[in-house]
C-alpha cells in the first residue's frame, strides 16, 4: 500500500511541476534558459544569480529588480532593457551592449564593465557604478 501512494505522490508532483513549466510560469525565464534570447520578455525580479548569459539578446527585456548578481553577461544585447533597482554585483558585462538601458538605482558594485558600450541615453541614475555613485540621467 505504501508503494502505491508513494507512486501517485510522485505522479501528482511530476505532472504540477511539468504544468506549471509548461503552461506560462516563468514564461521569460523558460525562453532565456532555452535559447538564451529573451527580446521584451517580462523577467522582473528573477532571480538569475550567478547565470551564464553570455552573448545572450535581452533587448527591451524588463529585468526590473532582478537579482543577475554574478552572472556573466560578457557580450550580452541589453538595449533598451529596464534594470531599475536590479543587482548587478560583481556580474560580467564586458562588451555589453547597454546602449539606451536604464539601470536607475541598479547596484553594480564590482562589477566587470570593460569594453561595454554605453551612449548618453544611458541612464544611470542613482547606480552604484565601479567608479562610484552615478546619476547621469537623472531628470
Amino acid at each position: 500500500m505504501k508503494k502505491y501512494i508513494f507512486v501517485a505522490f510522485v505522479a501528482v508532483l511530476s505532472v504540477t511541476c511539468f504544468a506549471s513549466y509548461s503552461f506560462g510560469i516563468d514564461k521569460g525565464k523558460k525562453l532565456l534558459i532555452l535559447g538564451g534570447d529573451c527580446v521584451a520578455c517580462d523577467l522582473s525580479g528573477a532571480i538569475l544569480q550567478g547565470a551564464s548569459l553570455q552573448g545572450a539578446s535581452l533587448k527591451r527585456a524588463n529585468l526590473q529588480g532582478a537579482n543577475l548578481t554574478g552572472a556573466d553577461l560578457r557580450g550580452a544585447n541589453l538595449t533598451w532593457a529596464y534594470l531599475g533597482g536590479a543587482s548587478l554585483k560583481r556580474a560580467n558585462l564586458s562588451e555589453a551592449d547597454l546602449r539606451y538601458a536604464n539601470l536607475r538605482g541598479a547596484d553594480l558594485t564590482g562589477a566587470k564593465m570593460k569594453n561595454a558600450k554605453i551612449n548618453g541615453y544611458t541612464i544611470f541614475c542613482n547606480t552604484k557604478t565601479p567608479w562610484g555613485l552615478d546619476n547621469s540621467g537623472c531628470k
